[in-house]
């Protein structure tokens, strides 16, 4: 949400789903994904499970919404005349290099689970 106060300054307030994506990544950080749990995400960032579910049907749904989310500065420059595939496998790169540990995390421990895929 992006609000303007009255001085004209803009502030972006996050969103819960956004608050609940950062609390998932923390976590991610040191615990394996398959061990993460729903009560674990929403006691990080004190938010109750029915916010949880009000936005999300898992976590692997979570986890499709936060990466799409994060890559779309990427996505939207597809077909973007002036911007080359060099520079899109660039930026690709780059996304994956500083987001390594969290994207192995994902990777070796959403076995069984297709939503992260799809």
């Amino acid at each position: 949400m992006v609000k303007t106060n009255d001085r004209g300054v803009t502030m972006k307030r996050k969103t819960a789903k956004e608050i609940l994506a950062e609390s998932f990544r923390e976590l991610a950080g040191t615990v394996p994904i398959d061990k993460i749990t729903i009560k674990d995400i929403v006691y990080n960032c004190d938010y109750s499970p029915a916010t949880f579910y009000r936005h999300f049907k898992d976590k692997y749904d979570l986890i499709a919404y936060d990466y799409v989310q994060r890559t779309s500065e990427i996505i939207v420059k597809f077909g973007t005349e002036g911007y080359e595939w060099k520079q899109i496998v660039t930026d690709c790169m780059r996304f994956f290099d500083e987001n390594r540990k969290y994207m192995k995390n994902l990777l070796l421990h959403t076995s069984g689970m297709d939503s992260f895929v799809r």
